[in-house]
């Protein structure tokens, strides 16, 4: 391929109209290089001395191996080679990792701090990876996405990145550390990790510019692990939370309001911190939320006995952990705690059904009762369930103490 002369930078080239990629700018092609494997990028100098430095300033760098075998000497020349350049995406997966290989990883990461990285992905897939115990620091790093890393204390805290809005953490284990927080940080999720593993404290997630929360436990590959303390979200718009049956909050012997009345169960009295609420006082600015639990778990119960007002929730999906008869106590408290719900969706169905029920309902305008003061603006209800048995026509019994009529001439048959 011949030189490219001067000036024609962006030409079109002649032939049947095509655009050349030779002819698009340098910028272009720096971009197009940021989607590639590093070591694909690097080979892209062989095609003309035109391209023999371009892969130098791409704006990406992306690595995906099954094995760091020989990775360290090649990307660590790479790195040397760029100069310091500036990338926008730093992006390594991989399998499989050597003992010896960590001290690598850890170097790649801090030096794509310095290089002004906006997204940073650590994805090492079948075996848990220790970072370096020292906090991020960056102004310029927006998207953090952490997959089986070990996360401890200095790590978790973000205060260090005014620029950091996305953080998403999976299966990670975080074992001791205290806090994780940032001031800038609007949308988090938390997957699968374990916190607190044999310590005596709770992890206590400080975010008030949050926006969209998902902290979902079930899947958790460590040990059983304490569910950590939500900070006020004064933001917050859309809310997940699952607490499964493995999490360390749980009792086999826990009666219905949520303990087994023996003082020294470190499962029921678990850990004391300095807030009452584990979660829903962290939740009640929520908009929109979703909360599942499994029956062993006790937290909701605990945070109910004095439970917030959800003053701008307008939807909520809660499971059967929240519709236990006969006197629904879980399902009327919160209930009765949010004073502008328009939607109330329940899923009462066993996991794995391929065909699930649907029964609409909606609130009575036309009839008055002692309960009218409470859900005056909810508008549709929804049950979806396997099968309409004794257990749904109670749930159905109670909602119309709150003027909520469900017909089942409305019932709808979902398909997964």
């Amino acid at each position: 391929m011949p030189p490219r002369r001067k000036g024609t930078e962006g030409a079109v080239l002649p032939g049947a109209g095509a655009v050349h990629i030779d002819a698009l700018p340098d910028g272009v092609l720096h971009h197009i290089l940021g989607f590639l494997d590093a070591q694909e990028a690097v080979r892209t100098c062989v095609l003309a001395r035109r391209w023999r430095h371009l892969w130098k300033s791409a704006t990406a760098l992306r690595m995906f191996r099954d094995t760091l075998g020989g990775i360290p000497s090649f990307m660590e020349h790479l790195l040397l080679l760029r100069g310091g350049s500036p990338f926008d995406a730093f992006d390594l997966r991989f399998l499989l990792y050597d003992d010896n290989d960590v001290p690598h990883v850890n170097l790649w990461v801090r030096h794509a701090l310095l290089c002004k990285v906006g997204e940073l992905l650590l994805y090492p897939y079948f075996k848990l990876l220790p970072l370096d115990d020292l906090p991020i620091v960056s102004q310029h790093l927006r998207s953090l996405d952490l997959y089986r890393v070990l996360l401890k204390n200095s790590l978790c805290d973000f205060s260090g990145c005014p620029s950091l809005e996305h953080v998403s953490i999976e299966e990670c284990t975080v074992p001791c550390a205290r806090k994780i927080s940032s001031n800038s940080v609007k949308r988090l999720t938390i997957r699968s990790c374990s916190f607190n593993k044999n310590q005596g404290f709770r992890t206590h997630i400080y975010a008030p510019n949050l926006v969209s929360l998902v902290l979902d436990d079930k899947g958790c590959p460590d040990d059983p692990c304490r569910t950590p303390v939500l900070g006020s979200m004064p933001k917050l718009k859309k809310a997940f939370v699952r607490l499964a049956q493995k999490n360390a909050d749980c009792c086999s012997n826990a009666d219905e309001s949520g303990n087994c009345g023996q003082v020294n169960c470190d499962s029921c009295y678990g850990i004391k911190h300095d807030n009452n609420f584990l979660l829903l006082k962290g939740l009640s600015e929520a908009e929109n939320m979703e909360l599942i639990a499994e029956s062993k778990t006790f937290v909701f119960k605990r945070d109910l006995k004095q439970c917030p007002t959800f003053r701008k929730l307008k939807t909520l999906l809660l499971n059967d952990y929240w519709c236990v008869a006969p006197d629904f106590l879980a399902l009327s408290c919160i209930l009765k705690h949010a004073s502008i719900l328009e939607k109330l969706v329940l899923h009462l169905f066993a996991e794995g059904s391929k065909l699930k029920l649907r029964i609409k309902g909606s609130h009575n305008q036309m009839e008055l009762s002692a309960a009218k003061k409470y859900l005056k603006t909810l508008k549709t209800v929804e049950i979806k369930c396997d099968v309409i048995d004794e257990r749904i026509i109670k749930v159905m019994k109670f909602l119309s103490t709150f003027d909520i009529r469900s017909h089942l001439d409305e019932v709808e048959i979902l398909e997964e």
